[in-house]
């Protein structure tokens, strides 16, 4: 085996070393995934799905995000038109009476929702 190994090397010295260096760059390519600094969590490194997936969370958040805040736009803009068809003609309609009442209480549940969800996962943690 030694003596095979020295006429390889001393034979065909060049294309030995040449399908060694191929074997080891074939191994970095397929063996190591490339890695980047992970959005939600800096000091961990994530591969390319698990980048998609926290980039995918990151754009869903921020979508409750705006549909947070265009849910409270509309609320506002309720009680504001009833204000004002209150303070033009002096009379109140009870079905827009009843709408915001009704506006109002679900943004009260939903309050109270996210409320019990934060105690409840600050309790489990």
């Amino acid at each position: 085996m030694k003596k095979f190994l020295e006429l390889i090397f001393n034979h065909e010295r060049y294309q030995t070393i040449a399908v060694i260096i191929a074997g080891l760059l074939l191994l970095y390519f397929y063996g190591c995934a490339p890695k980047c600094i992970s959005i939600l969590n800096p000091p961990q490194r994530i591969t390319r799905p698990q980048l998609e997936i926290e980039i995918d969370t990151f754009i869903a958040r921020a979508n409750i995000g705006y549909a947070t805040i265009e849910q409270q736009e509309e609320f506002r803009d309720l009680l504001w038109q009833q204000s004002l068809t209150y303070a033009t003609t002096g009379a109140i309609n009870p079905l827009a009476l009843l709408q915001s009442l009704g506006a109002i209480w679900g943004i009260g549940a939903t309050v109270d929702n996210v409320r019990k969800r934060k105690e409840i996962k600050r309790l489990t943690t």
